[in-house]
């Protein structure tokens, strides 16, 4: 069941994916976990499984209607929608193949919605129907391997982001390149340094933050939008030192001008400053969190309060929040813990406006 809210309730929803032991990798989890975070103060409060499922290691939402989308992260991989309803509760509305194996990150955009496939490389773009469930499908393929041959035998599609209106790029860790989907066909490809090992991206303006899970550095590369091209600019240490082979990139995102990522291995959050406006990077601070954190997000704080970022310890088996300085830019613990077994994914969801949408439902 769902955390059970009222009218002057500030608290912010998260739902959290997790491994599950009937997944691959399997872990202790046991679906999607519902939590409630107070943006004052950092704590949170347990709300419980607020779905069963296989392996939701990543989620995504639609806001119209309200509908939360997960992988289900296993050798024939599925992608299950879900509706959700003013008091955080999940329904299941549809499940579908993901025309591949081990799927690990869904993403929407606009009226489609995207699911990477890592043991095959397929990329798939859904339709989505104005319900929120599931429609027709279109497959992209690829081919090619990278140096590090214990992890790039072939391509290995780690996730999906949106530069522009028109375009879709695929991340791929086993080939070191960007693919360029329009449509939901391949049409190039942004070529990164051999052994980069491409996992997550992140955007502002013309540029793209890419996690390099192999080299341990964070690329920019230059989106050009008419054409539907990249131009690598360079790349920084993603820790502030070289640590390839010892530490492993994951998540990244933009917020406020700077740029985060979290490192499995030193197990940290490092924080960058954008220089050259946003043509480079400059690594100013490693903030410790718990083991092995796989993913973050950012919870945002009442009216002139400061941000959080939730940071799931996927090894650890806890979420932590960090108070964002915004002088800095600088996150630092809170304290504050959730147990939680197997954290993957953090998804803030914004309820005010899930109340509305399904206010404004005949």
């Amino acid at each position: 069941m769902g955390v059970v809210e009222n009218a002057t309730d500030e608290r912010r929803l998260l739902y959290v994916g997790t491994y599950t032991p009937d997944s691959e990798p399997p872990g202790e989890g046991e679906g999607i976990h519902c939590v409630r975070f107070d943006p004052e103060t950092g704590e949170f409060t347990d709300g419980g499984v607020a779905a069963k499922a296989t392996g939701p290691s990543f989620l995504a939402l639609k806001e119209d209607p309200p509908t939360l989308y997960a992988v289900n992260e296993r050798t024939q991989g599925t992608v299950t929608a879900f509706r959700i309803d003013g008091r955080s509760q999940l329904t299941e509305l549809t499940q579908v193949p993901t025309g591949g194996g081990s799927p690990c990150h869904v993403a929407t955009t606009g009226s489609e919605l995207a699911v990477t496939n890592y043991a095959n490389g397929v990329a798939t773009v859904y339709e989505l129907s104005e319900d929120g469930t599931i429609g027709r499908p279109t497959e992209s393929t690829h081919t090619g391997s990278g140096p590090v041959t214990d992890r790039q035998d072939g391509p290995h599609a780690h996730s999906v982001t949106a530069p522009d209106r028109h375009h879709l790029l695929v991340a791929d860790l086993g080939t070191d390149e960007l693919r360029v989907l329009r449509a939901g066909e391949q049409i190039g490809t942004v070529t990164l340094p051999a052994g980069t090992g491409p996992r997550h991206m992140a955007v502002w303006g013309k540029y793209v933050y890419v996690a390099g899970e192999l080299d341990s550095r964070v690329h920019v590369v230059r989106w050009d939008e008419t054409a539907g091209t990249g131009e690598h600019l360079g790349s920084v240490h993603a820790t502030g030192e070289e640590a390839a082979g010892k530490n492993f990139p994951a998540e990244i995102l933009f917020h406020k001008g700077y740029v985060y990522m979290s490192n499995r291995g030193t197990d940290a959050i490092a924080t960058f400053a954008l220089r050259d406006e946003g043509a480079r990077l400059e690594h100013m601070a490693n903030t410790p969190v718990g083991a092995w954190p796989r993913h973050f997000t950012v919870v945002r704080g009442h009216r002139e309060e400061p941000d959080h970022l939730v940071a799931a310890a996927q090894n650890g088996d806890f979420l932590m929040s960090l108070l964002i300085d915004p002088a800095t830019g600088v996150p630092t613990d809170t304290g504050h813990r959730l147990k939680v077994p197997a954290p993957v994914c953090v998804l803030p969801v914004p309820l005010r406006r899930i109340r509305r949408a399904e206010a404004a439902t005949p």
